[in-house]
């Protein structure tokens, strides 16, 4: 018989803006698996007294979100981790759900779950119906990486540490570099130690309309530049005139609105 998963989350947060999500809040004071929160800080250090004693917190004068990830995912001590921002909440029943799936085949690297924003809509309008898996270096695993948020993730834990994978501290929000691109350059090293993506089409996270990497910006499309070629070699110069020109075409349409 196959030994039972264990699952945590992996809570990132700044100056204890974690705090004034009151319905995060209140979904993490019902769970009782390990949370470790990080609380990257210059002024307002997170109390951890009120919480619950699976719930493991901790002040870090570091700057960055991937800074972040990497002491938390250091720290949690379980099986699949997922990984959660200040500003989103969960859909608990799904998350049994996802458990359940990952029980099915814990050998799996990553998975993906679907992400829904406040106002109702799925994150995105073009997620696939089924359940699909991703592996192999080749062009088509490469573009379909792209489109994996953050949000959507569920990590293999004991893959990351097998393959002494962390996220790259020069990309992220808060990053003296790169303000984006983390979790796609982290879905691609997984990719190059072999391991499987698998998706579940199953809402397990609501985040806000807006994200850092939904903003049209000189400073998001330098990182979007720097994660295509980090993935495609020469052929990044393609793959991001492409998300270049769709881009400005989106961004010129909400300007003419």
């Amino acid at each position: 018989m196959r030994k039972k998963i264990t699952f945590g989350y992996a809570v990132s947060t700044v100056e204890s803006k974690l705090l004034d999500n009151i319905d995060f809040m209140d979904q993490l004071a019902k769970i009782d698996d390990p949370i470790v929160i990080v609380n990257q800080f210059r002024d307002q250090p997170l109390d951890a007294s009120a919480l619950g004693q699976n719930v493991q917190v901790i002040n870090s004068k570091s700057r960055g979100l991937s800074q972040s990830r990497n002491i938390a995912l250091k720290v949690i001590d379980v099986d699949f981790v997922m990984i959660c921002d200040d500003d989103i909440s969960l859909v608990p029943a799904n998350i049994e759900r996802i458990k359940k799936e990952i029980q099915k085949n814990p050998d799996c690297a990553l998975y993906f779950t679907r992400l829904q924003k406040t106002t109702g809509e799925l994150w995105r309008k073009n997620y696939e119906e089924g359940p699909f898996s991703i592996n192999g270096l080749g062009f088509k695993s490469r573009r379909r990486i792209q489109r994996i948020n953050s949000m959507e993730q569920v990590y293999n834990l004991r893959f990351l540490q097998a393959n002494q994978l962390i996220f790259n501290v020069d990309f992220g929000a808060g990053s003296g570099k790169f303000q984006l691109g983390e979790e796609t350059l982290m879905s691609w090293s997984i990719l190059k130690a072999g391991g499987v993506l698998q998706s579940l089409p199953i809402v397990a996270r609501i985040h806000p309309p807006l994200s850092s990497g939904s903003i049209f910006s000189v400073q998001n499309s330098k990182a979007v530049f720097a994660v295509q070629c980090s993935i495609f070699g020469l052929a990044g110069l393609i793959t991001f005139s492409g998300f270049l020109l769709k881009s400005l075409r989106r961004f010129l349409g909400e300007r003419i609105k």
